[in-house]
């Protein structure tokens, strides 16, 4: 059960830091048969072509002594939903990883996670994004195609745990203005769905607010 703050919790994106590994490693452990290990995150934050964000919910501290006690026995007042980690090439953006705690699905992490990714897009002026994708993943690739991805090609055995097909999937021009608008149509849903809970942060932003 979420803590009783006096203000309901937010969620708000920033940079994934070493701190979050531990975090992050779980979640992929949930969403993922074929999860990374704690290492491989450690030398993505290392890598300056790579760029991670993490979902984190705040709860506000609250002010009072009964609220200080509640706010102690709650624990941390701030956890991970999800995480999303991307390459920059020399003319797109790719998606590496994108996952959500199956436990927290359906409240719009997901889709945030990917907004941020165009805005990455945006920032870096790179006008198109790539992404793999499993063959049996319908639940993804259905998101994927709302955002504008299409299907380019298939990579054969590209998961090695089972050896899995992956579907390369691609949109077109980011600068065009039908991709313009579809992404700003999936920012005002977005608003409107969960909107209230979430707090928009500059792209790059490390710490936790508004």
């Amino acid at each position: 059960m979420a803590p009783d703050f006096d203000e309901a919790p937010r969620v708000t994106l920033r940079d994934m830091t070493a701190d979050d590994v531990r975090a992050v490693r779980r979640i992929e452990s949930l969403a993922y048969d074929d999860a990374w290990p704690a290492r491989t995150f450690e030398e993505e934050l290392a890598n300056a072509f790579a760029h991670y964000r993490v979902a984190v919910e705040h709860y506000p501290p609250a002010s009072g002594t009964i609220a200080a006690l509640r706010r102690k026995l709650a624990g941390p007042h701030e956890r991970i939903l999800g995480f999303m980690g991307c390459w920059y090439m020399v003319d797109q953006i790719h998606l590496v990883t994108l996952a959500v705690d199956p436990a927290e699905q359906g409240r719009g992490v997901g889709r945030r996670l990917l907004l941020d990714l165009f805005d990455l897009a945006r920032t870096s002026e790179l006008n198109q994004a790539v992404l793999e994708v499993r063959v049996s993943n319908t639940r993804a690739r259905r998101l994927y195609e709302e955002f504008g991805f299409r299907l380019k090609g298939t990579l054969h055995q590209y998961y090695k745990d089972n050896n899995e097909d992956a579907h390369v999937m691609i949109t077109g021009d980011l600068s065009d203005p039908e991709a313009i608008e579809r992404l700003a149509r999936l920012r005002r849903e977005h608003h409107r769905r969960f909107g209230t809970r979430f707090l928009d942060a500059p792209v790059g932003q490390t710490e936790v607010g508004a």
